[in-house]
């Protein structure tokens, strides 16, 4: 892979891992048209970018962090029972484009839907975290967003747009740490994490998620969180069309 390739890989990633257009179905089907097979390593690095993107993101939340930590774990056991159980089966969905037209329509409907969600400012409680822990489980699925499935459950429940935002955010750091320490037992060699393409690709991914954050939390503030249906409903029109 060139690092021409590693970077464009890079900005996608850090785009749509928090833009509400799903980063994996992205990721998978930029690599498709590219002609790539993205290693694990390389796959391991980028979602570390994007780790250290949220924990800079969030650093002066910290506090808020913890305290809603039992509302974080109960929020995860979705996700942590579906990766478990269904490991080789999500993995074979990922290796294929042929789903991604329905988990990005998934994804325009949801996205959708909240334009008809009123706004409230309702307290977290341990049911509405548990489901939205199960949408965030949902978006296990290539083209199926994790921020848009999250967001979208926690505004349905009564959050204010802040506070989907951030307990959205909250969740992704122990759900990305987990997915770090599966992968890393994979990992044969170190090697390739010192080489230039990267290093690269690693800053790239930091830099546009962090400009990616702010960007998702200004959309939220303003009520617009709808506006990316549009865009995900065409992808998947585009690529449903194009099967035939």
């Amino acid at each position: 892979m060139s690092i021409l390739d590693s970077i464009i890989l890079a900005i996608v990633q850090g785009v749509t891992e928090f833009l509400p257009v799903s980063s994996s179905g992205h990721v998978t089907l930029i690599s498709s048209l590219l002609g790539l097979n993205p290693s694990l390593e390389l796959n391991i690095f980028l979602n570390t970018a994007t780790l250290f993107s949220v924990l800079f993101f969030f650093r002066k939340d910290i506090k808020e962090f913890f305290q809603k930590l039992p509302y974080i774990i109960v929020a995860s056991i979705p996700a942590v029972l579906v990766g478990f159980l269904a490991k080789d089966y999500i993995e074979n969905i990922f290796s294929s484009t042929d789903y991604l037209p329905i988990f990005f329509l998934i994804t325009s409907v949801i996205l959708t839907l909240t334009k008809f969600l009123p706004s409230r400012s309702q307290p977290l409680s341990y049911p509405k975290a548990l489901l939205i822990g199960i949408f965030q489980a949902m978006a296990i699925l290539p083209g199926v967003s994790r921020s848009g499935s999250t967001i979208f459950a926690a505004l349905a429940m009564g959050l204010s747009p802040l506070d989907a935002f951030k307990f959205s955010f909250f969740l992704f750091i122990p759900a990305s740490f987990g997915a770090l320490l599966l992968e890393l037992k994979d990992i044969s060699s170190i090697t390739p994490f010192l080489s230039f393409p990267y290093l690269v690709a690693f800053v790239v991914t930091f830099f546009v998620g962090v400009i990616s954050l702010q960007l998702l939390r200004k959309v939220l503030a303003s009520h617009h969180f709808w506006v990316f249906a549009p865009y995900v409903f065409i992808l998947s029109l585009v690529l449903y069309l194009n099967r035939f």
